[in-house]
């Protein structure tokens, strides 16, 4: 059995990896910790052989926590981060993988490969399954005499206006001829979740939830933009997110 740690200060963020490696029957999580002084307590009293670290989190940062494990128990190492600049400082400090959210189920299995590589512990405990459906990956998108290709990574939320439907990144909005409806079908459905008859979001893009005093619940963006919960989307959500809210 692979025992393994989840390290970030974000709990969506650990959600998420808990999420992914629900389909990895042979993959026990002990333990999820939010600092690097968590993780430092959890490895004094058990032994994981599977670290998932953010690079930047209060007190001790990913590399910190690799560094100060104990080198007769390596565990394998694989940063889960949305800075890519730190790749190869990753890899000098032997990491397994490095994965820049947003990513798929499809490259988490692949990292989890690796690891089982680096374990000795065999090939995939997944079934064999189809190849999945192509996912859209990119928008192309007309504006004033040229078009602007926008990753769907990029995109935070998307909203419906009309028959329409309007992206939005960090930094711009664009208006596009397709529906939600349409859009939802073709986007990773593991990225995107419907949580409003008008409204998507990204998952990687989301900070925090705040709860109203009803018990409603607005999204907060990367960018700081709210977008409502509906109260019919709320349990994809929370099955997204692998808990109650």
């Amino acid at each position: 059995m692979i025992r393994a740690l989840i390290v970030d200060d974000e709990p969506l963020a650990r959600s998420r990896v808990r999420l992914l490696l629900s389909p990895h029957a042979d993959v026990e999580v002990i333990a999820e910790c939010s600092s690097g002084r968590e993780a430092a307590a959890v490895m004094a009293s058990v032994v994981p052989n599977l670290l998932f670290l953010d690079v930047e989190m209060p007190e001790a940062d990913g590399f910190t926590i690799a560094a100060a494990r104990d080198l007769d128990r390596t565990p394998a190492i694989v940063f889960v981060t949305a800075h890519d600049e730190f790749a190869l400082r990753a890899f000098d400090a032997n990491a397994v993988d490095y994965m820049v959210k947003p990513f798929s189920q499809e490259r988490f299995d692949r990292g989890m490969d690796r690891v089982r590589r680096f374990l000795g512990h065999g090939a995939s405990t997944l079934p064999p399954t189809a190849h999945p459906p192509r996912r859209r990956e990119r928008f192309a998108i007309r504006v004033r005499g040229q078009v602007l290709f926008v990753k769907a990574s990029e995109v935070e939320s998307i909203a419906a206006e009309g028959n329409y439907a309007r992206l939005h990144t960090s930094a711009a909005s664009y208006l596009i001829r397709e529906s939600l409806q349409h859009l939802e079908s073709e986007l990773d459905p593991e990225m995107f979740v419907r949580v409003h008859r008008s409204a998507i979001v990204n998952i990687e893009r989301v900070r925090k939830l705040i709860v109203g005093a009803e018990g409603t619940f607005s999204i907060v963006l990367q960018s700081d933009a709210s977008v409502p919960l509906g109260p019919t989307y709320r349990e994809r959500l929370e099955d997204l997110l692998g808990q109650k809210l």
